[in-house]
């Protein structure tokens, strides 16, 4: 089943600037795992925002789960769409993480009970649970953003979209966030991962490039990737790992491409044993 899909969809935010959207087509399947790349300004932030009725398109038509977004079904699809944004201390509403997790779950009028009962499963899920009762302003930005991710979880949602939610994070915190996304994915929920770090498409298992608001590129993270060239065409360009497992491939190692520089060596070494 389509989780979400766009189908002619145009969208400008005046009428004197390019469209920011221009008849995109795109669908995202039930429990898909897609990575969403592009160059700032290519439309992927839009997108988000149409995806859950933050924004009303211009023209076309967005569907969830085969539901129109418009007034009559607004509310049920944005607690089906949960999405995460890039800053998480902009995201914060609370000075304590509970109530923050909370906050969601208490705006759509949830019993208190089963509120304190999804607090305690957004928590488990992204790995927080011991910081219930911290307070944000202490927590590292990795941290700040996995209860970001609770309070959206908090609401079950069925999607859930990062809007370059590890941008603003250390490479540490980006990796603990892109876990997380990924364990989420595997027990089910289809997530659409919008970033400019290439790396994190290898974990998706399909990429979408976008360029001036329309789908440029689309396949595997790896048939992205083998299209180099044109990759640089859209100022995205190979991360260190990959460029270096595309070269062995060249020179006819038989290697994945991988994120991990020790599964890489295994591979390299089973190669030429």
């Amino acid at each position: 089943m389509k989780a979400l899909e766009f189908s002619g969809v145009c969208f400008s935010y005046g009428e004197s600037e390019r469209p920011a959207i221009e008849k995109l087509d795109l669908s995202v399947e039930e429990g898909e795992f897609v990575a969403l790349l592009g160059h700032n300004g290519s439309g992927k932030s839009t997108l988000a925002r149409l995806a859950n009725g933050l924004l009303t398109a211009d023209s076309g038509q967005i569907s969830v789960f085969g539901r129109p977004i418009d007034g009559k079904n607004l509310f049920g699809i944005r607690r089906d769409v949960g999405v995460v944004f890039q800053n998480p201390d902009s995201q914060a509403v609370a000075s304590i993480v509970e109530d923050d997790v909370a906050f969601g779950a208490e705006n759509v009028g949830l019993p208190r009970e089963e509120i304190g009962d999804r607090i305690g499963f957004a928590l488990r899920a992204v790995g927080m649970e011991e910081f219930r009762t911290a307070t944000i302003a202490r927590l590292s930005g990795g941290q700040k953003q996995r209860i970001a991710i609770a309070g959206v979880l908090a609401l079950r949602p069925r999607i859930m979209i990062l809007d370059e939610a590890t941008a603003m994070l250390d490479p540490r915190g980006r990796r603990e966030i892109v876990e997380v996304v990924k364990k989420l994915n595997e027990e089910g929920i289809t997530v659409l991962m919008i970033t400019h770090f290439m790396e994190e498409a290898l974990l998706a298992s399909r990429a979408v490039v976008m360029n001036c608001g329309t789908v440029a590129m689309e396949g595997t993270p790896s048939e992205i990737f083998e299209r180099h060239e044109e990759l640089l065409k859209y100022n995205l360009v190979l991360p260190r790992i990959g460029y270096l497992c595309r070269r062995l491939r060249e020179g006819g190692i038989r290697v994945s491409d991988t994120l991990d520089i020790g599964t890489l060596a295994k591979e390299i070494a089973s190669c030429v044993s």
